[in-house]
């Protein structure tokens, strides 16, 4: 039998599957976070041993019986973080199958869709669009953090809902109720103090948490809550222009699939940016995501033994 493992790897927790030639699930566990960009590797490697010893201590299974894996992460697709996780799979781990290494966004794509190529657009914390076609090749859209990019995202419309309601008070953008709810929401006593939250306290997570203020405050008729609700959407609608424009058609049967935490909690943006594209992109068959990134970690790691 062909058993494969597919590795879901984030800033907080790590997802692993173990699965059989038909990606059925033999073992799935989770761990602790091991994002190159914020982990040293000395700390993933110890926290991907203590992960695949849970599994090999509940299967009877041990890292020569892989016949291929997947790794999905954050930066995994430039070239230095992923010959470094390599390294680390064979001389850390034991791990001597064929491995792919790939983006978070790539499985998320794969196991959204069931298949191997198509059109994902993520929006959490960050956000991003990709185009992937059967062979690997991907075209990205975003995707380039908080300080280039992240456009719609949740720190997006958190970090405008603050440097908007400022520029309101001093009467340079349209009026809004939100300030004093954003000094709540943070703690703070009064505006200055949103001079050292961001220069000298900044959190990314914690900015990103003010979405959900500026939503109520949407879905209240706040006319600067309303603004920046709306051109979230858009800016969410050009990343998938973007990626569906570099694919320039090459993908035969293009679906999309919505995916991230911002969608999941937030249904008038999911429910306006699906609208929006329907319009837009009308080629494109939307879908939510049929199954998650550890199956798509796993489907990625049984096409490449097909090939």
């Amino acid at each position: 039998m062909n058993l494969v493992f597919g590795l879901d790897g984030g800033g907080t927790s790590t997802r692993l599957r173990i699965a059989d030639e038909d990606n059925r699930s033999i073992w799935e566990g989770s761990g602790s976070g091991i994002n190159p960009n914020a982990t040293p590797i000395n700390a993933i490697a110890e926290r991907l041993e203590v992960l695949f010893g849970e599994g090999y201590r509940a299967t009877g299974l041990s890292a020569q019986d892989f016949a291929g894996g997947c790794l999905g992460v954050a930066g995994a697709d430039r070239p230095g973080e992923r010959a470094e996780l390599t390294s680390l799979f064979r001389e850390r781990l034991g791990i001597s199958c064929p491995l792919e290494v790939a983006a978070d966004s790539d499985i998320a794509l794969v196991g959204g869709l069931r298949r191997c190529e198509g059109f994902l657009l993520v929006a959490g914390t960050g956000s991003i669009a990709i185009a992937r076609l059967a062979d690997g090749t991907r075209f990205r859209s975003g995707g380039l953090g908080h300080f280039l990019g992240d456009e719609g995202s949740a720190f997006f419309i958190g970090f405008e809902a603050m440097r908007r309601s400022l520029r309101s008070v001093e009467g340079r953008d349209v009026p809004t109720a939100m300030l004093e709810p954003l000094l709540l929401f943070f703690g703070l006593e009064n505006a200055t103090e949103f001079v050292p939250l961001v220069y000298r306290r900044f959190d990314k997570a914690l900015i990103a948490g003010a979405a959900d203020l500026a939503e109520r405050y949407r879905a209240a008729g706040d006319e600067l809550a309303v603004s920046i609700m709306d051109e979230a959407r858009d800016e969410l609608v050009r990343l998938v222009v973007s990626a569906r424009a570099q694919a320039s058609g090459m993908i035969n049967e293009p679906s999309l699939v919505l995916s991230g935490g911002l969608f999941e909690h937030n249904a008038w943006l999911r429910d306006s940016v699906s609208a929006n594209l329907a319009e837009t992109c009308p080629d494109l068959a939307q879908t939510p995501p049929l199954e998650n990134a550890t199956f798509g970690a796993c489907l990625l790691a049984l096409s490449r033994l097909g090939q």
